[in-house]
């Protein structure tokens, strides 16, 4: 996949992983239009890198995602690369009767219905493109669960499964449109998983992050599994349970 002279649409884009992506995709010659839900938040980030277009939605709406696709499509027809970025984490006991019902399931709403509900919509967009790709970003924990993350845990693993299916469909009927899954272990310099950092798991560098990202979509890899995430792989695959007791205790 050649990654330049490209228009790249960015989900999470105002920072962490998402941010990142972005800025190291606009040095390499392309259009990159961030999505952010905070209008004050991109406004920020835009007058930080003045290259950047933002562009403000929530994937977690269904109305504004049928928005912003529209806007795309009218004012970005030529988008051929979507990174599915934006995402939460949320620790909680399952036990804490004062939470709402609404703020526990709120990361199915960002993680695993915000990827869906973005590459459904851009598809037909993509579509057209002589050749373009998606990227999801999933996590070392889709594959074993933090039991402090109980719901953090299963979307990942959704937007996995649906990373699977939608690469074997899309090979059928779209073989132009590539899929890759990123699938991140602890990364440093993010506020995505702040209470984590300095624990038992070891933490990658966003750069570092970024240029096994960068290295697999230019190679048009299925799946990009760097660092402590292997593991978590293998694990997940052997000894689940083990793991997941041993996070506990960590």
């Amino acid at each position: 996949m050649k990654l330049n002279d490209r228009t790249i649409v960015v989900t999470g884009g105002t920072s962490g992983i998402g941010l990142a992506f972005a800025l190291h995709l606009l040095q390499l010659g392309n259009k990159v239009i961030v999505i952010g839900r905070n209008q004050a938040t991109l406004d920020q980030v835009v007058r930080n890198h003045p290259r950047l277009i933002g562009l403000q939605g929530d994937v977690s709406d269904a109305a504004s995602v049928r928005d912003m696709a529209t806007y795309l499509r009218e004012h970005h027809p030529e988008v051929s690369i979507l990174f599915n970025s934006a995402g939460i984490m949320r620790e909680f006991n399952v036990m804490d009767d004062t939470l709402d019902l609404e703020w526990t399931t709120a990361e199915v709403d960002t993680n695993l219905n915000g990827t869906i509900w973005m590459t459904e919509a851009l598809l037909p967009q993509l579509a057209r493109q002589p050749e373009a790709m998606i990227v999801t970003v999933t996590s070392g924990l889709s594959y074993v669960s933090s039991p402090l993350h109980p719901v953090y845990s299963a979307t990942k693993a959704g937007v996995q499964m649906f990373t699977n299916a939608l690469r074997v469909q899309l090979r059928k009927t779209n073989p132009a449109i590539h899929v890759m899954e990123l699938v991140p272990p602890l990364v440093a310099g993010t506020n995505l998983q702040p209470d984590m950092q300095g624990g038992p798991i070891p933490s990658m560098s966003l750069d570092t992050l970024v240029k096994h990202g960068i290295q697999g979509m230019a190679h048009n890899k299925k799946r990009v599994v760097p660092g402590f995430s292997k593991l978590l792989r293998f694990a997940g695959k052997y000894f689940s349970d083990t793991m997941s007791s041993a996070m506990a205790r960590g």
